[in-house]
């Protein structure tokens, strides 16, 4: 009796830990994933994160819990504003660990349509600041401003989004969400092999 309490607490032990970092993770998956005003949970229906998914929850999971070009364009929540622009990536240049072109005012949940985003710079989109534009030459001594188009990544990077070729992204999110389906896989069979290693040597 005893061996079993033992046993079942030296797994909750190990497996809690790994479910609490399971959230913080998706966190940082998410451009001001924990910067959102009254949601710290923004994936789920209610800011505790206890019950089941809300509609961005469910269309991040289903992005393969990336960060995706589609899912910045999408607007989940249907009230006129991308997810993008509600978590402070306008023109979907946000990659993980970097606030390079992130804005961290006025962002809002996009996942309650009650809420849109208060600064200008989301409300404006993409057009407020996320375009290059070049001056070229005419020849005759004038210049043109032209709006070259939106800034996107060069190229795949570790943790970052591939550039949007708009077709299926179901190959570019794969590639970004492999490492941290095996990371979850490690942790889990980590925990299950040492509550076996345990309840042998008790």
């Amino acid at each position: 009796m005893v061996r079993s309490v033992v046993v079942t607490l030296v797994v909750a032990v190990i497996v809690a830990p790994s479910t609490v970092e399971g959230y913080a993770k998706y966190v940082k998956l998410v451009p001001n994933g924990g910067n959102v005003p009254d949601n710290s949970n923004i994936g789920h229906l209610d800011p505790a994160g206890e019950t089941g998914l809300s509609d961005f929850g469910e269309a991040f999971s289903t992005a393969g819990n990336a960060w995706t070009a589609a899912l910045c364009q999408a607007d989940t929540d249907g009230d006129g504003f991308t997810n993008g622009q509600e978590l402070g990536d306008p023109c979907c240049t946000w990659t993980t660990g970097s606030t390079a072109g992130l804005v961290t005012d006025g962002v809002s949940d996009p996942s309650d349509a009650s809420k849109t985003p208060t600064s200008s710079e989301l409300k404006a989109g993409c057009s407020s600041g996320g375009t290059s534009t070049s001056t070229n030459s005419t020849g005759s001594g004038d210049s043109i401003g032209d709006v070259v188009g939106t800034v996107a990544p060069a190229g795949p990077t570790t943790g970052g989004l591939p550039p949007d070729d708009d077709e299926d992204d179901s190959s570019e999110s794969a590639v970004l969400t492999a490492g941290a389906s095996m990371a979850t896989i490690s942790s889990v069979t980590m925990g299950l092999v040492t509550a076996v290693a345990l309840a042998v040597v008790l």
